[in-house]
């Protein structure tokens, strides 16, 4: 039904067709979209956050068996790594968190080289290390991390302007 106002120019359209239908769900569903995209987002950085303090603790956690190792490298402070390692779900081999593994890489060093831990022992750390994956991201830990080589850059960048 179409009603023109004489002395305006406006017209005035009643109706009731599927267009009303479809802008009136429209509210419910922005909210839903936006609340799911921030719960994403929150899940993300969450995420993050757990993931960087795991491999915080993990880092701490391999610096004081690498100490111990290289101050007094013997069979009971291999077997107290390798009982560590046995309880580890996951070692995290990350090119921008290379740290702990390049600490786990030299606890690794120092247990196969000390001739103060039984071969049992190194045989145990040896078994972990593979479960982990450590030892097969021996290839990454001489690569420098990309952060290194974007701020080397970004120098670069300042240098040419001046």
């Amino acid at each position: 039904m179409v009603h023109t106002f004489a002395f305006g120019e406006e017209i005035y359209i009643d109706s009731t067709g599927m267009g009303d239908s479809f802008f009136s769900g429209v509210p419910t569903i922005f909210p839903i979209f936006f609340f799911l995209i921030i719960g994403i987002i929150v899940f993300a950085v969450m995420a993050g956050i757990r993931n960087q303090v795991k491999t915080n603790s993990l880092l701490k956690d391999m610096q004081q068996f690498a100490s111990d190792l290289a101050d007094h490298p013997s069979d009971e402070s291999a077997n107290r790594l390798a009982d560590y390692l046995r309880d580890v779900t996951s070692f995290p081999v990350e090119r921008t968190q290379m740290e702990p593994f390049r600490v786990a890489l030299g606890s690794y060093h120092l247990v196969m080289e000390s001739p103060h831990v039984q071969d049992e022992t190194k045989e145990r750390i040896d078994r972990q290390y593979k479960r982990l994956g450590i030892l097969d991201g021996e290839k990454f830990a001489d690569e420098p991390a990309p952060r290194r080589r974007s701020s080397s850059h970004h120098h670069d960048h300042h240098n040419h302007h001046m």
